[in-house]
């Protein structure tokens, strides 16, 4: 797995460079809208808030540039509003600005903005300074300012090429079911030759294990926020239906795999491979490399067509197993898991939601008089 991972990175670091190389050109183009039309329109000579804005609002994708959009208005607002009644209303001068310091601290200091709440008190800051020095218009145009620069950040992140994360989402995945089936089949490796799995799997296969499903979830939140609002051809045309129902599948064969390889890890004689429940081994190695070829074909469609047989097997299997000689209780804890498994991987998809228009439904018969 730390092989595949080193051998993936140079690919894996083009792509975030190739990322960042866009995000970073459409806050360019953004800063550079909003400082000529500041300076066509409001006839500022260096529209330095503007830039700033659409500088720190633009994000990879456009959800997130509207989230960062509504926290960067929400806190120059919130500073506005904390700073104006404390510069026209508080006397002396250091009391009003003390009080005003405070509370805008306070209010950034509260977390609901996230890294943003730094703008309350910058913008308090400064609003205090212009109310006080009666500067109401050097007030207006900075305001102004900060609008357009987060006017011109959402258009520029909503139209010039926003991501779409949803191949980065199908690698993720592709790697996920590769490495649950080789840990199945490494599970079978390790029934048939009275082994340790983590003799086989590796010491550390349960931390790759859970790492692949943390960076499965992280790829796939990421594409279906890519694609929310996005106007490009290949976000509309794009069917992600599948993805949420593949990762929860994969996730509780996952589950029942773990579980099955911390039996085996603390039982090693549970599948019966010595003595007189070696005839349980074979056929429960067997179901495993069976259970791996339908983990690495989950991907979203009809369950692989080897399932009900397997599942049949799998019955009489613990059918046999009631029957002297038994191997134990660890057995039968071995078969629950792996029938949990291949319940999980029986589950049919759901069908995507047929939109249908009102101008191409069914014609329904009407009444004649």
């Amino acid at each position: 797995m730390r092989g595949a991972w080193w051998s993936a990175l140079p690919a894996r670091t083009r792509r975030l460079g190739r990322t960042h190389c866009a995000e970073a050109a459409r806050a360019t183009v953004a800063a550079g809208l909003t400082w000529q039309t500041c300076t066509a329109l409001l006839h500022t000579p260096d529209p330095y808030a503007g830039a700033v804005a659409a500088l720190l609002i633009v994000e990879t994708t456009v959800v997130r540039t509207a989230s960062a959009a509504l926290r960067y208005g929400a806190g120059c607002l919130l500073g506005v509003l904390v700073a104006v009644p404390g510069a026209l209303y508080v006397r002396p001068g250091m009391a009003g600005l003390a009080l005003v310091v405070f509370a805008s601290v306070l209010l950034a200091r509260r977390g609901f903005l996230g890294h943003h709440g730094i703008h309350v008190p910058t913008t308090a800051l400064i609003t205090f300074a212009l109310v006080r020095g009666r500067h109401p218009g050097e007030l207006v145009s900075h305001l102004a300012e900060i609008v357009l620069g987060i006017a011109f950040g959402l258009a520029c992140s909503a139209l010039l090429l926003p991501a779409v994360r949803v191949r980065s989402a199908e690698r993720a995945l592709e790697e996920l079911r590769v490495l649950v089936a080789r840990y199945l089949d490494g599970l079978a490796d390790t029934v048939v030759g009275r082994g340790r799995p983590r003799d086989v799997l590796g010491p550390a296969w349960e931390q790759d294990l859970d790492r692949a499903l943390e960076h499965a979830r992280t790829a796939v939140d990421e594409a279906h926020e890519s694609l929310r609002w996005n106007v490009r051809p290949a976000a509309r045309h794009r069917r992600w239906h599948l993805d949420r129902r593949v990762l929860r599948t994969l996730s509780e064969v996952a589950r029942e795999l773990t579980a099955t390889g911390r039996l085996l890890d603390a039982h090693p004689m549970a599948a019966g491979t010595s003595g007189p429940g070696t005839a349980f081994a074979q056929p429960y190695a067997r179901l495993l490399r069976t259970t791996a070829l339908c983990a690495y074909s989950c991907r979203g469609g009809r369950p692989h067509p080897a399932l009900p047989a397997t599942r049949r097997a799998l019955t009489r299997l613990g059918t046999a197993r009631r029957d002297p000689p038994a191997t134990g209780a660890e057995a039968g804890r071995l078969l629950r898991h792996l029938e949990s498994a291949l319940s999980c991987l029986s589950a049919p998809a759901p069908a995507p939601p047929v939109r249908t228009h009102r101008a191409l439904g069914p014609l329904r018969p009407t009444s004649r008089r």
